[in-house]
């Protein structure tokens, strides 16, 4: 009974013994990360569903509209990941010093996270006013670059509250309490999806906004968000004992860089990951609203099966940084690699699923012929590349438990960057190989780049896993 009452409310601090028989150690494990992962499973879907939203109303009212949504994301997308990722630290930082259980400087580290939040986000809110240019050197076609600019100009106006929320976020789910987060994301899907219908299509004597009233809906649910958390950890009796508001602590430039090292790489990491993906899509900009919507609805699918993996890292970070709190180095190990065989098996459904209904899903978004035909070509490299994307961000998350952040975003530029996009710019927009393939010579690179990265990133975890163990 007490091992079930710690599983329900304290999943992460269940410590197994290593001497159990392995049935027994895997069947606790996977339930230690089932319900550790399951809040923030349904947080990514939730804020993935803004996302899916945005694009479904943006390509209802027009494929240009949809386009420059896509365009205007391929900028906000990667920025806002890329800084993100870099206050995400905070999560190995706060679940390793609660599995040492050290308290007193959780609220310090805290802090830092506000003061990079402020500091990275208001000179992007005013460089984004004057992006326009950037379109243009990407020659974007005329018909979506407006509504891609007043997009990003509109959207950033959210930015500073989103990035605060998720420094709550990511000390609450450093604790192992990850619903507060969940409750505030359903909060914002309630508020973007209503807004969105509103703004975008001009009800109730709003203006007719088109695709830039996905931003303005975004930006007001962001500031809906941080509020609702802010609240919740104020007054929630769970967090009374870390004392967060007694006092605002100052920049404690250790603390701070200790963040920045650990963290810069995580954003790094989360740039370069999605900063491909966007730039794909401003190159191809240039082949007309078609293409672009279709890569961006086969995009948007992938990104929603991706949150699973996703979610499963998130997990494992949590829970790995706990065990190596406490000592625990050997567990750790079989929990990040039972964690990838977990990915492995969502993946393998998920292929199947894109593969087996890809012009109905393809239809969900677009009327068009001729997109639902090009999406669904596309949803089939992205049922391909399942299995991979999954293993990789699984053991990036992995990683991130035991604050390994640098290499693994080298080998992310590696696989993406110097290999990735170069195949896929030859085969998509050259005659090098032949025939331009479009953007099924993109989607190609991607196959290729993430299967590189999982190998890669799976080698880095048997090695860092086991030269912990070794020195314990």
């Amino acid at each position: 009974m007490e091992v079930l009452d710690t599983l329900n409310e304290h999943p992460e601090e269940i410590l197994i013994n290593e001497q159990a028989p392995l049935k027994q150690r895997l069947r606790l494990e996977a339930a230690v990360l089932t319900r550790l992962c399951a809040p923030i499973i349904v947080i990514q879907l939730l804020q993935m569903a803004v996302f899916v939203t945005d694009t479904i109303m943006a390509g209802r009212y027009s494929a240009a509209d949809l386009a420059g949504v896509a365009i205007g994301g391929a900028i906000w997308v990667p920025t806002f990941l890329f800084l993100m990722g870099t206050l995400s630290a905070l999560t190995p930082t706060v679940a390793q010093l609660h599995g040492a259980k050290n308290y007193s400087p959780i609220k310090h580290y805290v802090y830092q996270g506000f003061w990079q939040a402020l500091f990275m986000s208001v000179p992007i809110v005013f460089l984004a006013q004057g992006v326009e240019p950037l379109f243009r050197l990407f020659n974007v076609d005329d018909a979506i670059l407006p509504i891609a600019n007043q997009y990003l100009c509109t959207v950033v106006l959210g930015l500073p509250a989103v990035l605060a929320f998720n420094v709550l976020r990511f000390y609450s789910e450093g604790l192992s309490l990850t619903r507060p987060a969940l409750y505030a994301s359903l909060i914002g899907l309630l508020i973007n999806v209503p807004f969105n219908y509103v703004l975008i299509f001009g009800k109730f004597g709003f203006p007719e906004l088109g695709g830039a009233g996905c931003a303005w809906a975004s930006a007001f649910s962001f500031w809906v968000m941080f509020i609702f958390m802010a609240i919740y950890v104020k007054f929630k009796q769970d967090y009374q004992p870390y004392q967060l508001y007694q006092k605002i602590i100052g920049i404690e430039k250790s603390r701070m860089a200790e963040l920045f090292k650990v963290g810069l790489p995580i954003g790094g990491s989360h740039f370069v990951e999605a900063s491909l993906f966007c730039v794909i899509a401003i190159l191809l900009s240039s082949l007309g609203p078609v293409v672009v919507a279709s890569h961006q609805i086969a995009l948007n699918v992938s990104a929603l099966m991706f949150m699973i993996p996703l979610s499963l890292s998130m997990g494992l970070t949590i829970r790995i940084g706990f065990l190596i709190g406490a000592g625990q180095s050997r567990e750790a190990r079989f929990t990040g690699f039972l964690g990838l065989a977990m990915s492995v098996a969502f993946a393998l459904g998920s292929a199947m699923i894109l593969f087996s209904f890809r012009y109905q899903i393809a239809a969900l978004y677009n009327g068009s012929v001729e997109v639902i035909q090009l999406t669904g070509t596309l949803l089939v490299f992205a049922a391909v590349f399942q299995i991979s994307d999954a293993l990789q961000v699984t053991a990036a998350g992995a990683l991130r438990g035991y604050k390994d952040t640098r290499m693994p975003m080298f080998i992310m530029l590696l696989s993406f960057w110097i290999i990735s996009l170069p195949i896929g710019y030859t085969l998509s927009l050259t005659d090098f190989f032949g025939s331009p393939l479009y953007a099924e010579g993109f989607w190609f690179g991607l196959v290729l780049g993430l299967t590189i990265t999982s190998i890669l990133l799976i080698i880095r975890l048997q090695i860092i896993s086991k030269r912990f163990m070794q020195a314990s």
